[in-house]
């Protein structure tokens, strides 16, 4: 593919999906030293799923306090000043992280995972807000469809050596796993920083912007912003509405396997895998059927189908009553196996059709000289909208309600955003 010949395109994509890596290995990893590895974050009171959930609320919470700051810096300074600062500040939270391993520290570990919640605020609205100003219009799907497909086959990549790997005991002589990801996570980080380093320059759209540097001011000035540029924002909370799904399963996942169907760690990977793979090929076929447009159709259809396959999957999960965790063999040999599969990988083929064109029609629609600020105050909506489930996920955890309850969620979540979605598809489709 062309793109990948193109500097202002290779370098950003390789220390994206670096960064990627970066922030699910580290995630995961300390998720399960929490889950298998019997260490303690915080208490020893909280359900493990309220834990799973407390981790990841350490990512997001300082991603959505500082992102609209960084959406006015991204708008007044270079761009790509911006994405390599961000890059060498990841190197430093590495050693941080290495640290934490080193010692096995879970709050070490846990401070790092807040400060790549910082360093994630400053760089997603700066790459939203670059794409289209190195790349042509008719190029913006097909960079959306690579960079989102690729991303989570880099959260799938960080998940598995965050969960395998730190739970290995000592290889290669003294090394154990816990080091073993150290070492992993500062190699990707300086990997970043390279890359980084060839960026092309991105002049500044707006340099005398004045910038707040209240968090709260902030987030209320952009979500004004937003609100006067309608057509941008609803792709936006679409987006907002996609992650929200995604931090769901990526929440429930781990517990669901272990608690639930009470499966061990190899079935959690092969069960996250098949999900990866699956918004792989839905971002994928993105490429091909969009054609460089706006694909509203592909919109209509993900959501519908998202919601479909995920009410199959709380009609369909009941709890195990085996007393042991079953192995692979396990898995495969039980007769609801199959379509538990087909329920996942259909919600994430559909999931990855339904996000790509909403990330293009946000960015294309997009004024330069506000843009950066616009992509953060979709930042911000869709961080509120991962920490209110969140939330929800760790008050759930202390509720005796069905294990599966979390997929309804999405479901009666999803029933107004497809409605919407099949609306404007068929409005569209009428006015051509």
């Amino acid at each position: 593919m062309s793109l990948f010949f193109q500097r202002k395109f290779l370098p950003l994509f390789v220390l994206f999906q670096a960064g990627t890596i970066n922030d699910n290995m580290l995630k995961n990893a300390l998720i399960a030293l929490v889950t298998y590895g019997g260490m303690i974050l915080f208490s020893d009171s909280m359900p493990r799923d309220g834990l799973v959930a407390t981790a990841a609320l350490l990512f997001t919470l300082p991603f959505l306090i500082l992102c609209t700051i960084a959406g006015q810096i991204a708008d007044k300074v270079d761009r790509s000043t911006v994405l390599k600062w961000v890059k060498r500040a990841e190197v430093l939270i590495m050693i941080i992280a290495a640290l934490g391993f080193y010692l096995e520290s879970t709050y070490i570990l846990a401070f790092s995972l807040f400060l790549m919640g910082a360093q994630s605020a400053f760089f997603s609205p700066t790459k939203n807000a670059v794409l289209p100003q190195w790349l042509e219009e008719k190029d913006l799907i097909k960079a959306n469809g690579v960079l989102s497909g690729f991303q989570f086959f880099s959260i799938l990549l960080g998940m598995i050596i965050g969960i395998k790997i730190v739970l290995m005991g000592p290889t290669l002589g003294s090394l154990s796993g816990p080091r073993m990801v150290a070492c992993i996570l500062l190699m990707l980080g300086l990997v970043g920083w390279y890359a980084a380093e060839k960026l092309p320059e991105a002049p500044a759209p707006d340099p005398l912007l004045k910038i707040n540097y209240n968090p709260i001011t902030s987030i209320i000035s952009v979500l004004k912003t937003s609100f006067q540029h309608a057509p941008v924002l609803r792709p936006m909370l679409g987006i907002a509405w996609f992650y929200g799904f995604s931090n769901i399963l990526i929440l429930v996942l781990p517990v669901l396997v272990a608690d639930i169907l009470k499966y061990d760690a190899s079935v959690l990977i092969y069960v996250l895998v098949a999900s990866t793979v699956g918004i792989l090929i839905g971002s994928l076929l993105c490429l091909i059927l969009a054609k460089g447009k706006e694909a509203r159709g592909l919109v209509a259809f993900g959501i519908v189908g998202v919601m479909l396959f995920t009410l199959d999957l709380y009609l369909n999960t009941d709890a195990s009553n085996r007393t042991t965790l079953g192995n692979m063999d396990a898995f495969i040999a039980d007769a609801g196996t199959l379509r538990f599969m087909i329920a996942i990988v259909g919600s994430s083929v559909c999931a990855g059709m339904y996000v790509v064109p909403l990330q293009a029609m946000a960015q294309r629609r997009s004024p330069n000289k506000v843009r950066a600020r616009l992509m953060s105050a979709g930042s911000v909506l869709l961080n509120a909208s991962v920490n209110i489930i969140t939330f929800g996920l760790i008050g759930l955890s202390f509720t005796a309600m069905k294990p599966a309850t979390p997929f309804l969620a999405i479901v009666i979540i999803s029933a107004p955003v497809s409605l919407y979605a099949v609306y404007k598809f068929f409005k569209t489709y009428k006015e051509e």
